[in-house]
């Protein structure tokens, strides 16, 4: 599953969620740290792991 970072823009605090594609389409991701649900999603950096093949 995917890890999503996100923002809080009540108490500025980042956090990540691990969530199914449904369950971030629904949107409704609430601050772990003051429960706001005034948060953002980040741009956040990825890699991918292949194989090497000359």
């Amino acid at each position: 599953m995917p890890v999503y970072d996100y923002v809080c823009k009540d108490c500025h605090k980042s956090f990540e969620k691990v969530l199914t594609l449904v369950e971030h389409d629904k949107k409704s991701i609430a601050c772990p740290h003051c429960g706001s649900k005034n948060v953002e999603q980040e741009a956040a950096a990825f890699f991918a792991v292949t194989s090497k093949k000359s």
